[in-house]
C-alpha cells in the first residue's frame, strides 16, 4: 500500500466518524493530507464529500495567502465541479470553501473568467436560496491581477443581462476590477442600476445592492451624479421606512451615508442646491426634492422649499416622515399629527432673542443639569442621528445621560423613543471604562423592558444586555433578569428570554448559562417557544465544543419542534440542530 493510499484511508476513516476537526488539523500540517482532502471531492459517498468540504473550509481559514494561491491553480476545477452537485448542502459548502480559497488572492484573467461563468450558471439554474446566499462573499473577493478584454467581456455581458441578480454580479465585479480615478461614469452606472434592485421584493438582491451603495457612498460626488444620487436616496429611504425588518437598518445606514455625501457636496453652496431642487420640483419629483433638501440641511433652502411647496399646492407633503435620524417612526401618535407637515418657519424662529442680565442668571443650569446650549446640542444630535456627536457630548458632559433618562421617564412618545435610541448607541459604542456614566439609565430601561410595545422592549433589553456584558455593574443587571427568569410566577419571562438571547450573543458566561439552561425546558412550549428557541440558539452559538454536553437534554425537544411547530419555529429548531451537529455530530445522532 502506498503512502498516498494510507493517507486517503486515514482521512476517510476520520471523516466517517465525523472527526472533521482532527482532519482539518492534519491537513494544516501535512500537504499530502491537504491534497487528499481535495481528492475526496470526487468520492462516491456524498457524506464523505460533504465532510471533506467542511474540513477544507476550516483548513483554508488557517492557511497563508501564498499557499492558497497554489491551491487555486491546482484545485479550482474540483471545487467548481462540487458546486454543481444536486445536493444543496454539498453545493453550499463548496461555495464556502471557494470564498476562503480566493480570499485576498488576485486571480489571473483566465481563472477570473472561469469563476465568473460558474457563478453565473449557478444563478441562472435558480438553485435553493440558501445556496445562492453563499455567492456574494465570493464575488466580494474576486480580484484580478491585470484586467484584459476577456474579463471586461464577462462583466459587460452580466451588466446587460435582464436578470437583476446577474446585473448586480456584473456591477460588483466592475467595482472590483476598476480603479476609481474621479471619473463619474463608474459610480453613475452603480447609482442608475440601484432602482431595479432595491424594490424590496428580492431581499438578498436588495441587501447585496445596499452593500455596494455603502461602499461607493464614500467617494465624493460630482454634478453629473446628483440626479441619480437623489433618486437613489429616496428609494433607499423608502426601504428604511418599509415593512421589511431585514433591510430597514442597513437601508437607514446607507441613507445616512448618501445624505452625508450630498451635504458635503452642497456645503456653502445653498443656491446651487436650490437650483437642483427646483429642477426636481418642475419634473414633479417631489419626494426626491424633499429628501435632497433635508440632506443639504440648510435652513434657507428648507424655508424656500416650504414656500414653493405651498404655492404648488403640495403643502401637505409629509416632510417629517422623510427624516431618518435613527429612531424615527413610521406611525405618529394623534397628538403629534400637527408636526407631520412642513410649514414655512417665521423669521422670529431663526432670531436669537436678547436676554437681560437677570434673565440670563435665572437660566444658569444647576449642578447635574445641562445648560440650555448643551440641551440644544443634545437635541441636534438626536434629530440628526449622528452617533459621533452624541458620544462626544456624553463623554464631555455625563449630565446628558440624566437628560436622556428624564426623557425616558417624563417625555412624550417621540422623546422616549429618541432617548431609547441614544442610550442604545451609547451602550454599544462607549468603552467599558466609560459605561459608569450610563448607570442612572438602568432602572428606567428595566421598566421599559416590561413594556407591551415590542420595539421599545427589545431596544431596552438589547441595551441592558450590552451593558451587562461590558459595564462594571453588569452583574447587577444579569442578577435582575435571572431572578425574573427563575421566578415561579413567570411574569418577567418574555423580557428575560429576550435579554439573555442578546446577552449570550455577546459573550459566554458559564455560571449564568447553567442557571438559564436548568429552567429553559419550561419555556420551550406555548407562547414562549419561539423566544426560548432564540435564547437556545444564542447559547449554542457561543458555547465551546467542550461544554456542548450542557445542551444535550434539548436535542430531542428540538427534533420534536422541527416536526410539529409553526414553520418559523421549525426553521429555527433545524438551524440549532445543524449548529450543534457542526460542533458535535454525536450529540444529534446518538
Amino acid at each position: 500500500m502506498t503512502a498516498g493510499e494510507n493517507i486517503d484511508g486515514l482521512l476517510k476513516g476520520h471523516l466517517s466518524s465525523w472527526k472533521v476537526g482532527k482532519v482539518a488539523e492534519l491537513a494544516q500540517r501535512d500537504d499530502g493530507a491537504l491534497r487528499g482532502l481535495f481528492k475526496l471531492l470526487h468520492d462516491q459517498d456524498d457524506g464523505i464529500k460533504l465532510r471533506a468540504l467542511i474540513a477544507l473550509e476550516e483548513t483554508l481559514k488557517a492557511l497563508p495567502d501564498v499557499k492558497r494561491l497554489f491551491l487555486v491553480r491546482e484545485f479550482l476545477d474540483d471545487l467548481l465541479e462540487a458546486t454543481k452537485s444536486d445536493r444543496d448542502d454539498i453545493s453550499l459548502h463548496a461555495l464556502r470553501v471557494l470564498a476562503w480559497l480566493i480570499r485576498n488572492i488576485p486571480l489571473d484573467p483566465e481563472t477570473f473568467v472561469k469563476l465568473g461563468h460558474a457563478l453565473k450558471d449557478l444563478v441562472k439554474a435558480r438553485r435553493n436560496e440558501a445556496v445562492l446566499l453563499e455567492i456574494p462573499p465570493i464575488l466580494e473577493n474576486m480580484r484580478v491581477l491585470s484586467p484584459d478584454p476577456r474579463v471586461y467581456d464577462v462583466i459587460s455581458r452580466l451588466l446587460k443581462s435582464r436578470n437583476p441578480r446577474l446585473r448586480a454580479m456584473g456591477l460588483r465585479l466592475l467595482l472590483n476590477v476598476s480603479t476609481y480615478t474621479g471619473d463619474p461614469s463608474l459610480l453613475k452606472e452603480a447609482f442608475s442600476a440601484a432602482g431595479d434592485m432595491l424594490t424590496g421584493e428580492d431581499v438578498p438582491l436588495a441587501d447585496f445592492m445596499l452593500n455596494i451603495l455603502l461602499e461607493i457612498a464614500e467617494h465624493p460626488l460630482t454634478e453629473e451624479l446628483i440626479d441619480e444620487v437623489a433618486r437613489t436616496l429616496t428609494i433607499v429611504k423608502n426601504l428604511a421606512m418599509g415593512k421589511n425588518p431585514e433591510l430597514r437598518e442597513k437601508a437607514r445606514i446607507v441613507a445616512e451615508k448618501l445624505e452625508e455625501a450630498i451635504y458635503n457636496y452642497y456645503k456653502g453652496r445653498p443656491e446651487k442646491a436650490r437650483e437642483k431642487i427646483n429642477e426636481l420640483l418642475i419634473n414633479e419629483r417631489f419626494y426626491e426634492a424633499v429628501d435632497l433638501a433635508l440632506a443639504v440641511g440648510d435652513t434657507y433652502v428648507l424655508k424656500w422649499l416650504a414656500d414653493v411647496l405651498e404655492k404648488m399646492g403640495e403643502e401637505t407633503l409629509k416632510i417629517n416622515e422623510r427624516v431618518l435620524p435613527g429612531p424615527r417612526y413610521l406611525s405618529v401618535p394623534p397628538e403629534k399629527k400637527a408636526q407631520r407637515y412642513l410649514t414655512p418657519p417665521s423669521l422670529s424662529q431663526f432670531k436669537t432673542p436678547r436676554k437681560s442680565a437677570p434673565d440670563t442668571a435665572l437660566k444658569e443650569p444647576s449642578p447635574g443639569e445641562l445648560s440650555e446650549e448643551e440641551k440644544a446640542e443634545l437635541k441636534r444630535a438626536l434629530e440628526s442621528g449622528k452617533t459621533e456627536e452624541l458620544i462626544e457630548l456624553a463623554k464631555r458632559k455625563p449630565e446628558a445621560v440624566f437628560e436622556l433618562t428624564r426623557k425616558l421617564e417624563e417625555g412624550d412618545k417621540l422623546e422616549r423613543m429618541d432617548a431609547l435610541w441614544a442610550l442604545s448607541k451609547l451602550a454599544e459604542k462607549l468603552d467599558p471604562a466609560k459605561t459608569p456614566i450610563l448607570r442612572p439609565a438602568v432602572e428606567p430601561l428595566i421598566t421599559i423592558a416590561k413594556s407591551r410595545n415590542r420595539w421599545a422592549r427589545l431596544r431596552a433589553v438589547k441595551t441592558l444586555a450590552k451593558l451587562a456584558s461590558k459595564a462594571p455593574y453588569g452583574e447587577e443587571i444579569v442578577g435582575h433578569f435571572l431572578g425574573e427568569y427563575l421566578s415561579e410566577k413567570g411574569e418577567g419571562a418574555l423580557p428575560s428570554l429576550e435579554f439573555f438571547s442578546y446577552y449570550f450573543s455577546d459573550r459566554w458566561d458559564e455560571k449564568t448559562a447553567r442557571a438559564v439552561l436548568e429552567k429553559l425546558g419550561d419555556y420551550l412550549n406555548g407562547e414562549t417557544l419561539f423566544d426560548a428557541l432564540m435564547l437556545l440558539e444564542a447559547l449554542v452559538s457561543s458555547i465551546s465544543p467542550e461544554e456542548l454536553y450542557l445542551v444535550k437534554p434539548f436535542v430531542e425537544k428540538l427534533k420534536e419542534v422541527k416536526k410539529t411547530a409553526s414553520p418559523d419555529e421549525q426553521k429555527l429548531a433545524l438551524r440549532i440542530l445543524e449548529e450543534i451537529a457542526e460542533k458535535s455530530k454525536a450529540l444529534v445522532t446518538s
